[in-house]
């Protein structure tokens, strides 16, 4: 059973407009780190719903998931390789990226310009190995 308090709470909040508000709020942020995304990831490489959380980011040659995966945690930034997501068929050179983790824009542009700047780099040069 629910909790009385939170059903009660819910209950106010929709039929005061309060939700209504926090979902246009939810969504207006959500569109503005999309918009964000596209205008810093290369042209071509993101798919993604425009109101959407997570966004999906194509790797170019010679980028494996597993290097741009690894690269990234070094950098403190997190993306899941598509093959969390492969059910039936080989998973593509792909990493999700959300962008609803980071409390501020600030932080989802940073990491926004990391992934950039390693994409257009050689995965050679970014290796953590010397």
């Amino acid at each position: 059973m629910a909790s009385p308090l939170i059903i009660a709470l819910a209950t106010r909040w929709i039929k005061g407009g309060t939700a209504d508000a926090v979902l246009r709020f939810v969504r207006a942020e959500s569109a503005a780190r999309q918009a964000m995304a596209a205008s810093i990831l290369p042209a071509g490489s993101v798919l993604a719903d425009p109101i959407g959380f997570h966004l999906w980011l194509t790797l170019p040659e010679p980028w494996t998931r597993s290097a741009f995966l690894g690269h990234m945690r070094v950098r403190g930034v997190g993306v899941v390789a598509s093959d969390a997501f492969a059910v039936d068929a080989p998973a593509p050179e792909a990493v999700r990226v959300c962008l609803g983790g980071p409390a501020d824009r600030d932080s989802v542009r940073d990491a926004l310009e990391d992934m950039a700047r390693a994409l257009s780099a050689s995965p050679a040069l970014s290796s953590v190995y010397l």
